[in-house]
């Protein structure tokens, strides 16, 4: 930020941005702190003071600067701005659409609606979040990683469908100059491959359960693996994955032009998208054709809408002949996922009915999959089980505006809500996974199914009824269900969801049974078999490089 001070307030003020873009924020903080002190009536001081603090990870000390500084300079829309970004960061994403609106005050800023858009999809305020991000698109046409955002949060709204989502996908902004596919250096169609994994999930994030058990069992005969990782905070898990053997490149903060040099220099064979439209992409750099073969996997559930990727790789059952998609779709037998259970997870224990009495249905997904739409299917579940009780538990249940927002949304559908518990953000993973000891049934959701909480409750024991729909990400739950055996809980409709879910609720041997032997049946099954997986993807490699060095006149 900067600001018409006056010199010596200036220099400080310059000093404290320089050690600030250094990252060493807590230097950055002290000399902030310092300049309020010397000078309290500096805004912009505060302003940067909290957003290093948020840097640093300290949400409450930044949003008590917020606070402090828009006691003392109502109406200054940057404070507001900083305010919403530390409530995001505390799981309030309430207040955080109210510090992003009161900023938007200020004039219109693109990226300040997309995080307005953000904090309100973070509600499972769909339709609102998708009228924001098409302010946001309108203001800002060219911006990538703002249309990647609206794209992605579109598939939160029930009343989007694949056909549009594909027309918006293929709207997405491209480069405006696209190099041609570059040419391999070694053009033999049978040599060992190398097979980058670009992906900004290399950390504690849910993908990372899906990219480890494959990275781990790559035949290194076949294929020399590389990790092309955007992860801008490393932590214990990116550790562990640097301990794998394979090829690391740290491209954090790197700029695409780097990343495509980084892959020509190391002769990147197939590159892999691990991420789609979501966060932390790097699709601007694949629209430049970084490797001769480019695929995309796993982060974004559906087609990105891109011509510059060779396949996408799904399974027959989350893309049905006839789905829609711009790559070619390559069904991967099995499924398309392998699942690293957590080490640390519990014993599943007895089955909660036992000690409860009743039932106890739960669903531990992203609040924005909670849609209005999957509280209408819900509902009918816990009227055909009607002494039953549903524990919801997600992050932003813990703020009383959203959390009554649900209340109401159940309350619209006759409920009682005394029988629904809501549980907000738990921090700990293997306390977060131990609350699934306390439930008997998962419900999905939909139109988008959960994919690592599912296989989070399959693994603690527990079966989760879903809705298979029209859509890959509606799609998910039916796929991971079949590969354990469990495709008698995959629904056709609502009406069946509620059938289903009643019956299991009333099987309970078939409950006691499953809470006994399903995580041995899941360890022994395709979806925890990254041996499987990894065999299947070097076919594919190797088919689609084969593939393409004919096509282009290579060999």
């Amino acid at each position: 930020m900067t600001t018409n001070a006056p010199p010596e307030i200036a220099a400080e003020f310059a000093a404290a941005n320089a050690i600030a873009l250094a990252g060493d924020w807590r230097a950055a903080a002290e000399r902030y702190r310092a300049l309020i002190a010397a000078t309290p009536d500096f805004p912009p001081a505060y302003v940067n003071l909290a957003s290093v603090q948020l840097a640093g990870r300290d949400a409450e000390g930044a949003m008590l600067t917020a606070a402090n500084a828009a006691a003392r300079f109502p109406g200054f829309p940057p404070i507001y701005a900083v305010a919403g970004e530390a409530a995001m960061q505390m799981g309030q994403p309430f207040a955080a659409s109210n510090g992003f609106a009161a900023a938007l005050s200020g004039g219109e800023d693109a990226s300040l609606r997309a995080k307005l858009a953000l904090s309100l999809q973070a509600q499972g305020r769909a339709a609102e979040a998708s009228a924001q991000f098409a302010m946001a698109r309108r203001a800002a046409p060219d911006d990538a990683a703002i249309a990647s955002a609206a794209l992605f949060s579109g598939h939160y709204d029930p009343m989007n469908s694949p056909a549009e989502a594909l027309a918006e996908a293929a709207a997405w902004p491209r480069p405006a100059s696209r190099a041609a596919r570059p040419t391999p250096r070694d053009r033999d169609p049978d040599r060992r491959l190398r097979v980058a994994y670009a992906s900004p999930d290399f950390a504690n994030h849910s993908c990372a359960y899906f990219l480890a058990p494959l990275l781990a069992a790559h035949d290194r005969q076949a294929v020399e693996v590389f990790a092309y990782s955007d992860v801008g905070a490393p932590d214990g898990v990116t550790a562990a994955f640097k301990a794998l053997n394979l090829q690391w490149r740290d491209m954090a903060g790197k700029s695409d032009d780097a990343f495509v040099a980084q892959a020509r220099a190391d002769a990147i064979d197939v590159l892999v998208d691990c991420a789609g439209h979501t966060t932390g992409n790097r699709l601007t750099a694949f629209a430049h054709r970084a490797a001769p073969v480019q695929v995309t996997w796993l982060g974004y559930p559906a087609s990105t809408g891109l011509d510059c990727f060779d396949a996408r790789l799904v399974d027959a059952i989350t893309d049905p002949d006839g789905a829609l998609a711009s790559e070619d779709l390559v069904r991967v037998p099995g499924g398309f996922l392998a699942y690293l259970p957590p080490p640390f997870a519990p014993d599943p224990g007895p089955p909660p009915f036992e000690t409860a009495g009743r039932i106890t249905f739960g669903s531990f997904n992203n609040l924005p999959k909670l849609t209005s739409r999957t509280v209408a299917m819900w509902a009918p579940v816990m009227r055909a089980v009607p002494d039953s009780r549903l524990v919801v538990k997600a992050k932003g249940l813990d703020e009383h505006a959203t959390r009554e927002r649900y209340v109401a949304m159940f309350q619209a559908q006759g409920l009682d809500v005394s029988r629904v518990e809501f549980a907000g953000f738990v921090g700990d993973i293997g306390a977060h996974i131990a609350r699934y000891r306390a439930i008997d049934v998962a419900l999905d959701t939909f139109p988008y199914n959960g994919t690592t909480t599912t296989c989070e409750a399959l693994w603690m024991g527990v079966p989760v009824v879903t809705l298979a729909g029209d859509r890959h990400a509606a799609r998910v739950g039916a796929s991971l269900l079949d590969r354990v055996g469990l495709g008698d809980l995959v629904a056709a409709d609502p009406a069946d969801f509620a059938r289903i879910a009643a019956l299991l609720a009333a099987d309970r041997q078939r409950l006691a049974a499953l809470r006994g032997n399903l995580r041995a049946r899941m360890a022994a099954s395709p979806l925890c078999d990254g041996r499987r997986l990894a065999r299947e993807f070097e076919r594919v490699y190797r088919s689609v490089w084969r593939r393409v060095v004919r096509a282009d006149g290579m060999l």
